[in-house]
């Protein structure tokens, strides 16, 4: 009989802290308290000017791998654990959330049992300070939707993901481009390099408020988010349109770069996005299309809208446009969710 002991992968998870001594704790105890335990847990100290460090060095769990160094940012922090990691498996936690206790064992074991998934997230409930539970981020489980929903938006949450070490051999770091926001542009990278999933259960509590590592718009080219939506897309379609960028200043409401495509052919070449989506992932025809017509419902309301801004002193076309508006299903849950 073999007496060997299984060798269990080994998880990275990377935490960085910048001045967090009001949530630390909880975020901590929220990763030592997994029920999946051969992990190693890198905390990052980004330079903070508070407590933090007192409080991370209050533990001794041999697991916790504490670095500290000069202000860097978010990004550079990220990167900086990457390099000092050693498992197969990155996994992110960020400060002031909260990892449910199953979270690594369900994450890892769906990476395992499904090779062809190099990034896994999940959904996460939404906390304000004092426990109360404002919203869910409730996005999408398929990938070829996924897909999809990584041409307008960002669909991961960051202290959610688990992924593959070996995909960054593909698609490098986290960029430090301050012209693009740092995680979505990863899993964009990640998104031509296998499939990426959200799991249903909720297994990260997110808190909201206004001091978070990542809440500093300022920090972002203002066109962050475009950018990176429009790169997909190119990515994705092999060209450029001026369709592309009409299609994103109406989904982002930036209305002021739209240079007049017409609503029949932006749904065109949303239908021939879902296509090239579909002939990428065989088997997820009907959720495609369902998501396709979400769209179009979205791009027509934002139309509608663009519309009725010019015609806002012509009170026929005001009226047609009104009635059109309540024609389309509109679906608010897609955009900036």
């Amino acid at each position: 009989m073999d007496n060997q002991k299984e060798i269990l992968p080994l998880i990275s998870v990377i935490l960085p802290v910048y001045n967090s001594e009001a949530y630390i704790r909880e975020s901590i105890e929220s990763i030592l308290n997994q029920t999946y335990s051969n992990f190693e847990f890198l905390i990052l100290n980004d330079g903070s000017k508070d407590k933090s460090e007192e409080i991370i060095l209050s533990y001794g769990d041999p697991r916790i791998k504490y670095y500290k160094h000069p202000n860097c940012g978010l990004a550079g922090t990220l990167n900086r654990g990457i390099e000092l990691s050693k498992g197969d498996f990155i996994a992110r936690q960020d400060q002031d959330d909260i990892s449910l206790p199953q979270r690594f064992e369900k994450q890892l074991n769906f990476l395992v049992t499904n090779p062809d998934v190099v990034m896994v997230g999940t959904r996460a409930s939404v906390f304000i300070d004092g426990g109360k539970v404002i919203k869910y981020h409730d996005h999408a489980t398929d990938s070829a939707v996924l897909k999809f929903d990584l041409m307008f938006n960002n669909p991961f949450v960051h202290s959610s993901v688990m992924f593959k070490k070996s995909v960054l051999e593909k698609t490098g770091n986290y960029t430090v481009d301050r012209n693009f926001f740092e995680d979505y542009n990863l899993w964009s990278k990640m998104a031509w390099h296998g499939k990426l999933v959200n799991l249903k259960d909720v297994l990260v509590e997110y808190r909201h408020h206004e001091k978070g590592m990542s809440k500093d718009a300022a920090y972002f080219s203002k066109n962050a988010l475009y950018n990176q939506c429009t790169l997909n897309i190119e990515t994705l379609m092999g060209e450029k349109s001026v369709v592309v960028n009409d299609m994103l200043a109406l989904m982002h409401k930036d209305y002021t770069l739209y240079r007049g495509t017409e609503k029949a052919e932006i749904y065109q070449y949303l239908q021939k996005m879902a296509e090239k989506i579909i002939s990428q992932h065989k088997g997820s025809e009907n959720l495609v299309s369902q998501r396709l017509k979400q769209y179009k419902n979205i791009m027509g309301y934002c139309f509608n809208i663009y519309k009725r801004k010019l015609a806002e002193k012509n009170r026929l076309k005001m009226f047609f446009l009104k009635l059109d508006m309540k024609l389309h299903e509109y679906h608010p849950n897609l955009i900036n969710e």
